[in-house]
């Protein structure tokens, strides 16, 4: 399931005759702005699996295309220009101290640095599970926060954790 917070997210940072241009090209009427109106994030709040074309289309505001029906918001924040830190979200299910809460997802640039310096210990390395992306969001914003991580660090033969740890025994 996507979550919804990336939906306010989405909504305050779209430029939306940017995406009308990537929906339909130099044809595209690049007057038409869509009103971002209480039933538009109503709707899709209530639907939070949907993607914005998706909604547009369901609610009559767009014409059925699949190029806008499949659009990942994701992807229109990064060709739009936005850092990935800016749109990707992580979930955690764990507070601080790994006791169990309920899921709850928050952008990458509003984790603790904490959480940040745990994630890249627990999912990179050797086998990392981590796509390139999410360790660029993560290492941009120790890097903003005055750590000296870069995202070599923490490729595919370099771990968080050898890297910091003193007892290395190689």
């Amino acid at each position: 399931m996507r979550p919804t917070e990336r939906i306010d997210n989405f909504i305050q940072k779209v430029d939306w005759k940017f995406l009308i241009e990537r929906w339909f090209g130099e044809q595209g009427d690049r007057g038409l702005f869509i009103d971002i109106n209480y039933k538009i994030i109503n709707y899709w709040k209530e639907n939070p699996d949907q993607r914005i074309g998706q909604v547009l289309i369901n609610l009559g505001l767009l014409p059925d295309n699949f190029n806008v029906w499949n659009d990942e918001e994701r992807y229109i924040l990064k060709d739009q220009g936005l850092a990935p830190e800016e749109y990707l979200f992580w979930g955690s299910i764990y507070d601080k101290d790994m006791n169990p809460i309920p899921l709850m997802h928050k952008l990458i640039k509003d984790m603790d640095t904490d959480h940040i310096e745990k994630v890249l210990t627990l999912y990179t390395g050797e086998e990392s599970r981590l796509s390139t992306e999410y360790i660029t969001a993560f290492t941009n914003v120790l890097k903003y926060r005055n750590r000296n991580y870069s995202i070599s660090d923490f490729g595919h033969y370099h771990s968080f954790y050898t890297m910091n740890n003193t007892n290395n025994n190689d």
